[in-house]
């Protein structure tokens, strides 16, 4: 029997670092159905759960980034219309 693949459950699976957010939550949530479906041997089950934490770790990542990114533009966007004069109608 040979070992299971040491980065995730196919070793042909992209980086999951470089995948789009929404196939990295789609392989997710298959693997987490595989494995709650009790049909999978140890080795495999053991696999798929490094590849979903990896698949979880990048999510988190990307989503900490948006979040980076959301709060610099919303700061931007209150500099500029404090910076714009005359853009307060005082009545």
């Amino acid at each position: 029997m040979t070992p299971p693949p040491k980065s995730g459950s196919d070793s042909k699976a992209p980086e999951a670092a470089s995948m789009r957010f929404e196939a990295a939550v789609e392989e997710l949530e298959s693997i987490i159905g595989r494995i709650e479906s009790g049909d999978l041997e140890l080795e495999e089950s053991m696999a798929l759960h490094r590849r979903g934490q990896e698949l979880l770790k990048a999510c988190r990542a990307r989503l900490e980034s948006a979040e980076q990114d959301l709060q610099t533009m919303a700061l931007d966007d209150d500099a500029l219309s404090e910076a714009e004069p005359g853009t307060s109608d005082p009545g």
